[in-house]
């Protein structure tokens, strides 16, 4: 469960109903690159593969055992064991006007009073997501360049896009999981020097911010055209010299944190 103790034991069982009547009373967000969730094990097959290849999704220097590899070796739950996030909604900031008119739908008055005494997102936090939205690659992940917007590239077709974090929620958290009676969350990893994550988020807002580059898996993580969600994510803190290189060549969004260096302190803060 995503959110098993305190007020929030019920939360689970009330979701349909409070969906359904959320959902006539908010109005969503327009999230043109955000994709459904795909089944993983329905994404395995060589035959899937071959269509992502076909389709420029994933690179033709990437053999099919190589993203067989990265997309079965990581877990979600394997992350949530080896890097374990405390049980804490984190706080939504609303360090700009972008945020004032937004309301997350289905989000409960017990949740958004747990939210307001969470951990708050800082600038240089990355968030990986088990929502399955980038096409070929198993999970999301995206960087926090400031309290209120997570940088990202959603999948095929998309370009690098800013997001809100209640607009991340409702794609790839929990607003997402209420929606769909589900266990979708975003997991918040933080290291310990705010400077070097402050530095982290800038390379990715100087470098993506507002950029056309194209999405596509490769196993050239130096270039940044085409790029994936994990790739923008593992190449913002290589430019601080805080991760090490990945044995498959492919900066998986569930392998994010082991690729971190010891020294780097990382630590998981919470959920949105």
């Amino acid at each position: 469960n995503i959110l098993k103790n305190g007020g929030f034991y019920m939360w689970k069982k009330n979701i349909a109903f409070a969906a359904l009547s959320c959902s006539l009373l908010f109005t969503f967000p327009n999230l043109s690159h955000a994709e459904g969730l795909i089944h993983p094990k329905k994404e395995l097959s060589k035959g899937a593969y071959s269509n992502f290849v076909k389709d420029a999704i994933v690179d033709k220097s990437v053999s099919y055992n190589s993203w067989l590899d990265v997309n079965s070796e990581d877990s979600f739950e394997k992350l949530e064991k080896e890097f374990p996030v405390p049980d804490k909604l984190m706080k939504v900031g609303s360090s700009d006007d972008s945020n004032k008119n937004y309301s997350v739908p289905s989000i409960s008055y017990s949740i958004m009073a747990a939210a307001s005494k969470g951990p708050v997102l800082k600038k240089g936090d990355f968030l990986v997501s088990n929502a399955t939205s980038s096409a070929g690659l198993t999970g999301h992940a995206g960087i926090a360049i400031s309290p209120s917007k997570v940088l990202h590239i959603s999948g095929a077709g998309a370009h690098p896009d800013v997001l809100s974090t209640r607009e991340w929620q409702d794609a790839y958290g929990i607003v997402k999981g209420q929606k769909e009676n589900s266990n979708i969350k975003t997991n918040v990893y933080r290291i310990k020097s705010t400077k070097n994550a402050a530095k982290a988020a800038d390379w990715a807002i100087k470098n993506y911010k507002d950029k056309k580059y194209k999405y596509k898996i490769t196993t050239n993580l130096a270039k940044k055209n085409p790029t994936y969600c994990s790739k923008i994510v593992y190449q913002a803190y290589s430019s601080v010299k805080a991760v090490n290189y990945p044995s498959k060549h492919i900066a998986t969004p569930y392998g994010l944190p082991s690729y971190l260096k010891k020294a780097q302190k990382l630590k998981g803060m919470g959920y949105l």
